[in-house]
């Protein structure tokens, strides 16, 4: 069953068109994630799915339903902000219950939703507290909950761990893929710039860019088969290596390898000069300078032995190479 379509939306605000026709079909129970730029229009498509902004054309369908004219609240939608949204003056166990309240739901009902979705988020100790008492990735728990409450068709969460530190986002990010299991049949849209959650949560991620879908596809097809260039430096993180194509396929003109993918070589295929070199614990990335103004960054272990000013000879694996040709496209 089809758990999100969007057909054809548009949006644009004065002169600047922001969605430019996008076009997607979501399964009942995928986790799909966007992922793009600034500005490439993600949060604004998110908030076209919440009906917090009405679209200049095309249409969205939740589990079927025409939703494009409808107000959020009629949706069937839960969205979490990255600014927690709680009622400061509730207690948790208030903020979760609110929108079941204002729907005028029973109180064994309430009661019932609270403590199936505290049990899940492990907030039962905290549901007497006040949103000031709590840490920034317990009270972004406790919005998750309140959304859980609500029982809703489709989830949007919008960058919701961006104001957390690394330690909290690690944490929370897995009680989000906990919450996922929990709920398969649930469909899920998250938008985010973090390469590790888009990589580590999504079933399928969308690529955004100027308003239009780059690529759709699951985090491993999207790393090993990129569809253009503007992909596959967005995909992986440090980004794939781009030069100008030295032999390949008729028609390619750029050669992308990633640097995991390049290993250091006394003959190697690419020599020249480390000009940075960072040490990041486990591993160690190098910058080669390989001249005509190319660079390449190479991902070592972390005890490797590389300074700046040496000479580098690097080795890319011959399964691992990426075409390109002149317009982008892979080939």
């Amino acid at each position: 069953m089809k758990g999100l379509t969007i057909s054809g939306a548009r949006k644009g605000f004065g002169a600047t068109q922001v969605l430019q026709g996008i076009d997607l079909e979501i399964a009942k129970g995928e986790f799909i994630v966007f992922v793009g730029p600034s500005g490439c229009g993600k949060s604004t498509l998110l908030r076209t799915l919440a009906g917090l902004e009405t679209l200049d054309g095309g249409h969205i369908a939740i589990e079927g339903q025409d939703v494009t004219d409808l107000p959020p609240a009629e949706r069937g939608i839960a969205m979490v902000f990255q600014s927690y949204a709680l009622y400061p003056h509730m207690t948790v166990r208030q903020n979760m219950a609110f929108g079941m309240r204002m729907a005028k739901a029973g109180k064994a009902e309430i009661e019932a939703r609270v403590a199936r979705a505290s049990a899940m988020l492990h907030l039962d100790a905290l549901l007497d507290r006040l949103p000031k008492q709590l840490s920034g990735g317990q009270r972004q728990r406790v919005a998750i909950g309140r959304a859980i409450t609500r029982d809703p068709k489709l989830f949007l969460f919008d960058e919701p761990l961006s104001n957390l530190d690394a330690a909290l986002r690690v944490a929370t990010r897995i009680e989000i893929a906990r919450l996922k299991a929990s709920m398969p049949g649930t469909t899920m849209v998250y938008v985010t710039h973090d390469q590790v959650e888009a990589m580590t949560l999504a079933d399928r991620i969308v690529v955004l860019q100027a308003g239009r879908i780059e690529q759709v596809g699951t985090p491993l097809e999207l790393y090993r088969n990129p569809a253009n260039l503007f992909v596959a430096q967005f995909i992986g993180s440090p980004a794939m290596n781009i030069v100008a194509a030295r032999g390949g396929p008729v028609g390619a003109t750029h050669m992308g390898i990633r640097p995991e993918h390049l290993a250091l070589a006394g003959d190697g295929e690419f020599a020249g000069t480390a000009t940075l070199v960072e040490h990041l614990g486990e591993q160690t990335l190098a910058y080669v300078d390989i001249g005509a103004g190319e660079t390449l960054i190479v991902k070592l272990d972390g005890d490797a032995s590389v300074r700046v000013g040496d000479a580098v000879s690097l080795s890319p694996r011959e399964r691992n190479r990426h075409w390109f040709d002149a317009s982008g496209k892979a080939i």
